[in-house]
């Protein structure tokens, strides 16, 4: 996850660098609201079209700064999951409602440190990671670790699982993206600036579990992140994505290829100081 609170610029003419980096005092908050849908093109022997819809309403509070790093404490106001028509064995979130937990990201916004409360913190690795990617699906990418002109861009990969992505399915996917400095817009009181993001997703390499109905998955997406300069904060992101899922329906040994697309939007809805 990354700038999901106050992003500081330095510079201020558009032909110079700007060094990109988090910033905040200690009180300092905001709420975003994301909400992502996604179609999926099913034959109709295997149901015909289906849509899911994933909903996020984050809170963060800067708890602490130190000179490389900021402590959030963050709650999960909402995490919401809708398919339909329905699996048997969509997965239940309503005990994520409220969920209250400690994050901490370096100036360039990558995460250091998430920390969970109780039996959460119990869960392991996999939940913490699922838990990130749920925040990382607000669409702010992570900051370049240097001065960055309009223009240049930088990139980053990690592994995913495919519910990061809105999908009731058991995949692990490579997720390389792209962020390119745009332009930075001076046409009110305080500049914009203006990102491109352009993501691809791919298939983690290695033999497939023979219980998983999907044989092989990728995509891309492309996002427009906006944030204001001077306030030093992310105003929100709109973005588009493609996937091409090949499946192999349970008995049938044969390959199905399916389409899906999806639309996603996040914004700023409120935010205070001490």
């Amino acid at each position: 996850m990354a700038g999901l609170l106050l992003v500081g610029v330095e510079g201020t003419r558009a032909q110079e660098p700007l060094r990109l980096e988090l910033l905040g005092e200690a009180g300092d908050w905001v709420q975003y609201t994301h909400r992502k849908e996604i179609r999926v093109d099913l034959p109709p022997d295997l149901g015909g079209v289906a849509t899911t819809v994933t909903a996020i309403r984050l809170r963060q509070r800067v708890a602490s700064v130190e000179a490389d790093r900021l402590h959030f404490d963050s709650t999960l106001e909402e995490v919401t999951f809708a398919v339909r028509p329905e699996p048997a064995d969509l997965p239940d979130l309503s005990g994520l409602q409220g969920l209250r937990f400690e994050h901490s990201t370096n100036r360039a916004g990558r995460t250091v440190a998430l920390t969970l409360p109780g039996d959460f913190g119990e869960a392991g690795p996999g939940f913490l990671e699922q838990v990130e990617n749920w925040l990382s699906q607000l669409g702010f990418p992570p900051l370049p670790e240097g001065p960055v002109g309009v223009g240049e861009s930088w990139s980053t990969s990690m592994p995913i699982p495919a519910t990061a992505l809105g999908l009731a399915l058991e995949y692990d996917l490579v997720q390389e993206r792209t962020t390119r400095l745009a332009e930075v817009e001076r046409t009110g009181v305080s500049p914009v600036a203006v990102l491109e993001v352009r993501t691809r997703w791919t298939p983690v390499p290695g033999p497939s579990e023979p219980s998983r109905s999907v044989a092989s998955m990728r995509g891309t997406a492309q996002q427009t992140v906006r944030f204001d300069v001077l306030r030093g904060r992310f105003i929100g992101s709109t973005g588009t994505s493609q996937l091409e899922l090949v499946l192999t329906p349970a008995g049938s040994g044969q390959y199905v290829a399916v389409s899906a697309s999806g639309r996603q939007v996040t914004g700023l809805t409120a935010s205070g100081s001490p």
